[in-house]
């Protein structure tokens, strides 16, 4: 077990994971959609005590992945 101190704990949860806050704002879509994609299997949920994390690796490949989807089938928007 790890022996880590609260700042390196933290440290580590934001090197990982992100709220809901972080990641609608890092994909910049609705809750409506958000929670779409987490029904539909395509965003990851870790629920751990009334908390709610999400892999940061997959938001951010996610949010790459809608930017060339926007660029390619909505070119107007750029």
């Amino acid at each position: 077990m790890l022996n880590l101190n609260r700042k390196e704990q933290r440290q580590l949860l934001d090197n990982y994971f992100l709220s809901t806050t972080e990641a609608l704002a890092i994909l910049r879509i609705s809750k409506q959609n958000f929670y779409s994609l987490i029904h539909r299997d395509k965003i990851t949920k870790i629920k751990k005590d009334g908390a709610t994390l999400f892999f940061k690796e997959e938001i951010l490949a996610r949010a790459n992945a809608q930017n060339q989807l926007r660029q390619k089938y909505r070119p107007y928007d750029f």
